[in-house]
């Protein structure tokens, strides 16, 4: 198996405060599974909201990032899907994918899964990364397997983005941010408020990692560059 990855959650800066106020991530309802959960993606910043795709809306919509030590959040998992569920379960990643293959796809509850995943359709950690499907592998004509294997190779144009390569683990609950934490990257703004910052270095106890906004952007924009300072990050430490 791959080595495990750290556990990703991305929200709005617009809920910060409240973060930084309780030092943990509470579970929200979800309409999928009709119950209240904490979303992460593994090694991967691959959530993205539907607001803030606007140019000139506040930067209070631009994406946060926390990034989690591995072998903690990961202990305790609730699901694991090789893929993102709300997608599945509004038909995004149909022919291949239907939503009524949504309970078929999902994958032991640990985070051995994941790595899995990782190893047999990706190979390694770093193609997982990049989205880069490994070629050559053989499934049995018609599971589900197979078809998700095919969805993994289709080419673009495409009406989703990489949440189709992206294995996403549920808690079902608060899950504590201090002393978890790898990372967390956010708007040099936001970390310039001194209840964030005093969360941050010294409650949380992790590294804050600083992105520039400009006035005028769409806060959507920042996605990409989350990406890339989480993709420095995990080249630095040899995890990609």
């Amino acid at each position: 198996m791959a080595e495990e990855l750290p556990l990703i959650h991305t929200s709005r800066c617009e809920h910060l405060a409240a973060i930084a106020a309780t030092h943990t991530l509470e579970p929200r309802e979800c309409t999928v599974f009709s119950e209240s959960l904490t979303y992460l993606f593994y090694g991967r910043p691959a959530y993205r909201s539907r607001v803030g795709s606007q140019f000139g809306e506040p930067i209070a919509l631009c994406p946060v990032c926390f990034v989690f030590k591995p072998r903690t959040v990961s202990r305790t998992l609730h699901r694991v899907f090789p893929c993102d569920t709300g997608a599945v379960a509004s038909d995004r990643f149909a022919p291949e994918i239907p939503a009524s293959d949504l309970a078929a796809l999902e994958l032991a509850p640990e985070i051995e899964s994941a790595r899995r995943a990782v190893s047999l359709f990706f190979e390694h950690n770093g193609a997982y990364f990049a989205g880069r499907v490994m070629a050559g592998r053989s499934f049995v004509g018609g599971s589900v397997a197979a078809r998700f294997y095919d969805l993994l190779q289709r080419p673009g144009p495409a009406d989703y983005d990489d949440r189709k390569s992206a294995i996403e683990v549920q808690v079902n609950q608060a899950v504590p941010l201090s002393g978890q934490l790898l990372f967390v990257v956010l708007p040099k703004e936001f970390l310039e408020e001194a209840p964030v910052r005093d969360a941050i270095i010294n409650i949380w106890n992790c590294d804050p990692v600083t992105y520039p906004t400009f006035h005028g952007d769409a806060p959507a924009a920042y996605y990409a560059v989350v990406r890339q300072e989480v993709a420095k990050r995990f080249t630095e430490a040899t995890r990609i």
